[in-house]
């Protein structure tokens, strides 16, 4: 038995090493596209929902006019979506975890269509983006290939713009505002398990 214990554990943590890089996911190159004004109508963001053939999918926000208090410039939206894949969308703040937990568990505001929201002028403020590499818009809102991603965006006298973002695949989402790409939990268990195997070898060989 103890003489299959260190090939076992060679075993786990190699496996467990080579799961780990490919969960930890990556950066997708101009994952998020700012398109400008649409033939739409509105501020049109593309998100990528397959990084191997460059598809997008996206979503607008339609000037609508001013809801009080406001300026003179333009604060109120009306979010819309292509109908295809779709992108889920949600109000964060930087440094937020966007992945699967929070979303399921209805952490932050999404927004909906035909539903308006106000954002002020000039002030940025930060959207979650959750995608996926498949055919249509899940019906359960849960994608089996997932993007997580995030988008700065800012009112700029009544104009929408991109400030900056961030899309990984691969991983188990990302942190708002960040580069950082949360791994997937699940690959941690099997390289625990391995550290496991080598640790009881070790008080084996002790006694």
């Amino acid at each position: 038995m103890k003489k299959l214990l260190k090939p076992l554990a060679v075993l786990f943590l190699v496996l467990g090493k080579t799961l780990q890089l490919h969960a930890q996911g990556y950066i997708v190159p101009n994952g998020v596209v700012y398109s400008g004004s649409s033939v739409f109508g509105g501020y049109e963001i593309d998100v990528s929902h397959d990084p191997t053939n460059a598809y997008y999918t996206g979503f607008f926000l339609n000037p609508k006019g001013m809801t009080p208090p406001a300026s003179i410039y333009t604060n109120t939206f009306l979010f819309t979506s292509y109908v295809d894949v779709g992108v889920r969308v949600f109000l964060v703040e930087p440094n937020q975890p966007i992945s699967l937990q929070p979303i399921m568990a209805n952490t932050y505001t999404e927004l909906t269509y035909p539903n308006n929201y106000v954002f002020a002028s000039g002030v940025p403020f930060y959207v979650g983006l959750y995608t996926g590499n498949q055919n249509y818009y899940p019906p359960n809102g849960i994608y089996t290939d997932p993007l997580f991603g995030w988008a700065e965006l800012v009112n700029n006298q009544g104009v929408i713009q991109l400030l900056d973002s961030a899309l990984e695949y691969g991983g188990g989402g990302i942190f708002a505002g960040t580069r950082t790409i949360i791994p997937e939990p699940g690959t941690f268990g099997l390289f625990g398990l391995g550290a496991l195997l080598l640790g009881w070898r070790f008080l084996c060989k002790r006694t």
